[in-house]
């Protein structure tokens, strides 16, 4: 991975490229991921450790947020713990960006984005002892549910989510979808964490719920680790295996002993 700092770098200024996404959790903080980058001895290279001002644009006007500082991957991220934070115009659009003042080695730079204010509301149905995820999506500014917008219905999982929706899965007239949940993902406590989600929406971002679904296959868990098994700890050897290593080891010191014995009457004689 490249890195590039600006205090390494003296000639003349670059142009610094910023990206900024919004993603929000329903009920939940919404954020804005940023990442700096620039185009150096043409090869693209992430910006670290510049200051970014965060901010919300209403009416024209900005108003300041915060500032931020990007890791050595170039990336920074601001969290709001509700929209409440920030204000819209009058249609229910929201402007948030960031900006950089710009230094010796790199220009001014600046990224918004507009976004809607949505929110997804999910649930567990049965129909026909099959059980499935009922999700809708809907605009909160015009208390207007949202039709074809592409979603997603994944399970959380500890690297990659687990997608169980079909591919293109988009939300019908009434703004809604029903996904099937199968019946063998195993899950702590037969517990699974499902999520709802639109990503990079034109209009919206990307809105994820969390749900909590009692339909997994709860997960054995394996004590045998703590019985006297072959792959248990040391105090939990087998018993046959510590008799058969006793024999072998008292076997062994007996026959050492025999010998030396021996050696000692055929040196007196």
């Amino acid at each position: 991975m490249l890195l590039w700092s600006p205090s390494t770098h003296a000639q003349k200024k670059e142009r610094l490229r910023l990206s900024a996404a919004y993603s929000k959790i329903t009920d939940g903080p919404s954020y804005l991921d940023l990442r700096a980058r620039a185009r150096i001895n043409k090869t693209n290279v992430n910006i670290a450790n510049i200051n970014l001002s965060v901010f919300y644009e209403v009416d024209g006007e900005e108003v300041e947020l915060g500032e931020l500082i990007t890791d050595y991957e170039g990336k920074a991220r601001y969290t709001l713990k509700g929209l409440g934070e920030i204000r819209p115009d009058s249609t229910g659009l929201y402007i948030l960006g960031a900006s950089f003042n710009g230094n010796d080695s790199l220009r001014r730079a600046s990224r918004s984005v507009e976004f809607r204010d949505a929110t997804i509301t999910a649930g567990i149905k049965e129909v026909d002892s099959v059980s499935y995820i009922s999700a809708s999506l809907k605009d909160v500014k015009a208390d207007s549910l949202i039709a074809d917008a592409i979603i997603k219905v994944q399970v959380q999982r500890m690297f990659k989510p687990l997608i169980i929706s079909e591919d293109l899965l988009m939300t019908d007239e009434a703004g809604s979808i029903m996904v099937p949940v199968p019946a063998d993902i195993p899950g702590k406590d037969g517990i699974l964490n499902m999520e709802v989600v639109i990503e990079d929406n034109d209009t919206y971002g990307t809105v994820k719920t969390v749900l909590e679904a009692p339909l997994g296959t709860p997960i054995v868990v394996d004590n045998t680790y703590n019985e006297r098994t072959l792959w248990g700890t040391r105090a939990n050897t087998p018993l046959f295996i510590l008799f058969f290593t006793g024999v072998l080891i008292i076997g062994s010191w007996g026959l050492i002993i025999y010998l030396i014995i021996n050696l000692f009457k055929i040196a007196k004689n």
